[in-house]
């Protein structure tokens, strides 16, 4: 016979059991962050803007541009280096509790956009190391920088994007239009016919970013009058071989005098997050995060901080692998049962 003392021990340990079951199953996204950067230095905070957390201390050299890794482990960003004669920006990474700081670039030309592959083992950057910007690819094993644009002394490429099946790469193209190519440079073609020239007008277009599906583009349409200063941007949704949507709720609800830094999607691409700043408001000519909802049409402001905040990321955290109301399971622990 069981002594009471046991029989109690057991009990409790089993409801302890339970109770951590159900409260792991209830979970579908698991640390969800955003990571940013503000008055020169690289931030993580919570989807609704709680928990902001600093991860450099760079009092001096600034850093900006940061993304998250495929598996939400580390953080790529832009980061000041002072050279013998000038300052030049390079690639760093490190893990994303800001530990193990590693520098991948060491050149005299400044680099920046960087975007992870999707097996997180190459990054898609922008650098002027071939005298203008043009988009690069560095191998984080060798560390092998290669050139995947202006091969031909063609106009610059800018601000690259990894698509998520890791067989294209999005981008700005001669400073005005959204263009693809394959993952190794070859087949560069306009994502969107080229805007037509107009005698009193220019249209830009930049900052594309794929949706996790693969099948979306957002990015941010310009038109700058020639004659003055006037420039009114609108954040654009294009769809694979499809039409463009303008999210017009954005500019409906936080005005049509606005600028955007960056847009990303989060939230399985139910949701934006994008950094924006008024210019039609004197009291609020600097950028703050915004979060807008497909479904609702809702936006809610994350950040209400007075120095910029730009270039917001969004990871999902730990990769899972579960259907809502299940446990979740981690890629790893799952490759690992698999091949048991």
């Amino acid at each position: 016979m069981k002594h009471p003392k046991n029989v109690l021990l057991s009990h409790i340990r089993i409801l302890f059991i339970t109770c951590c079951l159900l409260l792991f199953t209830s979970a579908t996204v698991v640390d969800a962050k955003i990571v940013f950067s503000g008055d020169g230095n690289i931030y993580v905070m919570n989807d609704d803007g709680t928990g902001r957390r600093r991860l450099t201390k760079n009092m001096k050299l600034s850093a900006r541009n940061p993304r998250w890794s495929p598996d939400g482990r580390r953080i790529v960003f832009i980061r000041e280096v002072m050279g013998f004669a000038q300052r030049t920006d390079e690639l760093f990474v490190m893990n994303a509790n800001g530990t193990e700081l590693q520098r991948l670039t060491h050149d005299d030309f400044d680099d920046s956009y960087p975007s992870w592959s999707p097996d997180g083992k190459k990054i898609v950057f922008q650098s002027q190391r071939s005298g203008r910007s043009e988009v690069h690819v560095i191998d984080l094993e060798t560390l092998v920088v290669t050139q995947l644009t202006g091969l031909d002394g063609k106009r610059s490429s800018t601000t690259p994007d990894w698509s998520p099946d890791g067989t294209q790469i999005v981008y700005k193209f001669s400073g005005k239009n959204i263009y693809l190519m394959a993952a190794n440079g070859e087949d560069q073609r306009p994502l969107l016919p080229d805007p037509k020239p107009d005698a009193d007008t220019i249209v830009i277009r930049f900052a594309p970013r794929w949706s996790s599906d693969g099948q979306r583009i957002v990015f941010q349409d310009c038109t700058l009058k020639r004659k003055g200063i006037e420039l009114k941007c609108r954040l654009s949704v294009a769809r694979i071989g499809g039409d463009i949507q303008v999210i017009q709720d954005v500019h409906n609800k936080l005005g049509n005098d606005s600028f955007i830094s960056a847009a990303n999607w989060m939230d399985n691409d139910r949701a934006l997050i994008f950094a924006l700043k008024r210019l039609d408001n004197p009291n609020a000519k600097i950028y703050n995060i915004y979060r807008y909802e497909f479904e609702t049409g809702s936006i809610k402001q994350l950040t209400w901080m007075l120095k910029d905040v730009i270039y917001p990321d969004w990871v999902e955290g730990p990769l899972s692998v579960s259907p809502q109301g299940k446990l979740p399971t981690l890629w790893g622990e799952k490759k690992q049962n698999l091949s048991q």
